[in-house]
């Protein structure tokens, strides 16, 4: 690959992350910017009273969304190049975080079961969506730097499985305390299994570099 492609490749890849920052920068935003106090409301109890269910679910939210950032980034950070194809898997991702907003308030105008499938059934999608991204790059694009195949599959399901499972176990959690113990069982399992899979490419690493030596 010539300089000049090399250089292209990364004004691609650096422009399609400032993008996605943007739509999750907005994101984030609309979600305060829904959220409308009470027209009557006496003293800071009644307040929070009457609020407490939107500020939950926008919470939740922020937290989807913060998360989902940090995956975003994480991904990006290990490609070295960008594609059509990316292009278009990422903003499909994007539309879906756009979606975010409205289930959110979805969720607080109508605190019902239908509701609740609806936005973990959105959060679902966007990991999938997510994972869909890294997959393409990882192995059907090779857009990424060198990652073991292990950790590569790992990263593609806790990608696409964590996500809308956690909220939902989270949702489940507020009205049914016992719910906390899945929940916990859950991120032990997904922190265990991350740190085994980069032990395990640590290992492959080194024998590669004892074999070149």
């Amino acid at each position: 690959m010539s300089k000049t492609e090399h250089a292209a490749d990364d004004r691609h890849l650096h422009r399609l992350v400032l993008f996605s920052d943007a739509v999750f920068a907005i994101a984030i935003t609309l979600l305060a910017i829904e959220i409308h106090p009470p027209e009557h409301w006496h003293g800071v109890a009644d307040l929070f009273g009457q609020m407490g269910h939107k500020l939950w679910a926008y919470a939740v939210s922020f937290a989807v969304i913060g998360v989902y950032w940090i995956s975003h980034r994480r991904i990006f950070a290990r490609l070295r190049a960008a594609n059509g194809v990316l292009d278009v898997l990422n903003l499909a991702v994007l539309g879906l975080i756009g979606m975010l907003p409205l289930a959110t308030e979805l969720l607080w105008e109508h605190a019902s079961g239908e509701a609740t499938l609806v936005y973990v059934g959105l959060v679902a999608a966007i990991g999938v969506a997510l994972s869909a991204v890294w997959g393409y790059a990882a192995f059907a694009g090779e857009l990424a730097g060198p990652v073991h195949r292990g950790e590569a599959l790992f990263t593609l399901a806790r990608t696409a499985i964590a996500p809308g499972l956690m909220c939902g176990l989270i949702l489940f959690s507020l009205n049914h305390a016992w719910g906390l113990i899945p929940l916990a069982a859950a991120i032990a399992a997904f922190v265990a299994g991350g740190r085994f899979m980069r032990r395990r490419a640590a290992g492959a690493a080194e024998t590669t570099e004892e074999a070149a030596a």
